[in-house]
């Protein structure tokens, strides 16, 4: 990809001193990066305040039964893997998958199949801090379109564009026609519907046992899209040295109810998150909105 020439610009070369930078950490030997991630992970829990409130909010929403002290070190170790996952984002953006040193399981494949004329897949990704390592790893075997927000600054915008083009197009969020068209064409999309987009196009059902505005958008593209629906079950092993992601077919999907669709969504990726908890970005307001006349979680 040609860099533009506009981007040459001086008033630009401090952002390209930070992308310099981040590639000099992206290019730590792995170990090395998963501890440096791992310790601003610590200083994340001792100086991102908001942060650790959001995330200890929502543990004690989600994990009633545990006692103080156990939230206590779930709170540290989730904190920890937020700064592992931040490294794990620098590797991606500037380091070929096949040079990352890294063993990566996919179990499932065949669901990711998509055969000539036939429907597309809708491939739902979630927030974990393995995203968007994972999301990478399944890119290079299953290339798949994602949708985006484009950056502000635009040489970070370049710099994104380009590690995301690598694996399928990156479709702006609202070009919502270009999403369906590339569905219907046959195409794999990547796509959230885990965090909490507002009131707007949503349904209040259960994550946790607590009402959580749900994105029906996920029923919405299957829908318009004559797409099948697979649930990417993510897991990072061995301090970082193993990941697996299991493709899970969510059957009868959309069922025609969009309720019924985003309880199903939020149910498997329940069961994903009971199983490494401390690897779901519970730094999200995941239940900022709330029913009529119900106060909210985060004052």
């Amino acid at each position: 990809m040609t860099i533009e020439r506009q981007l040459l610009n001086p008033t630009h070369w401090p952002s390209w001193c930070a992308v310099a930078l981040l590639w000099l950490l992206a290019h730590l030997p792995r170990r090395l990066s998963y501890a440096l991630g791992a310790g601003v992970g610590n200083l994340f829990y001792f100086f991102a305040k908001d942060r650790r409130h959001i995330c200890e909010t929502n543990l004690r929403l989600c994990f009633p039964e545990l006692t103080e002290a156990d939230h206590r070190v779930l709170v540290k170790k989730t904190m920890r893997n937020q700064g592992v996952g931040l490294m794990e984002t620098l590797r991606v953006w500037f380091i070929a998958p096949e040079k990352l040193g890294v063993e990566f399981e996919l179990l499932g494949k065949e669901h990711l199949e998509v055969e000539e004329g036939g429907p597309g897949i809708i491939v739902i990704g979630t927030h974990f801090t393995t995203l968007d390592f994972c999301g990478t790893l399944i890119g290079l075997q299953y290339p798949s379109d994602s949708f985006y927000r484009k950056h502000r600054n635009p040489v970070f915008e370049f710099i994104l564009s380009r590690s995301r083009a690598r694996y399928g197009e990156p479709i702006h969020r609202r070009n919502i026609k270009r999403a369906l068209k590339c569905l219907r064409d046959g195409r794999r999309l990547f796509y959230l519907p885990d965090q909490d987009y507002g009131r707007k196009s949503a349904e209040f059902v259960p994550f946790f046992g607590i009402p959580a505005a749900t994105t029906i958008g996920t029923s919405t593209l299957a829908r318009g899209g004559r797409a099948r629906v697979v649930y990417a079950n993510q897991r990072r092993l061995d301090g970082g040295r193993r990941y697996r992601v299991e493709i899970i077919p969510m059957d009868n999907f959309p069922s025609g109810d969009p309720a019924v669709d985003a309880r199903a969504i939020n149910a498997i990726l329940e069961e994903n998150i009971r199983s490494v908890p401390d690897q779901y970005m519970w730094v999200h307001r995941r239940f900022k909105t709330r029913p009529v006349g119900e106060a909210g979680f985060y004052e």
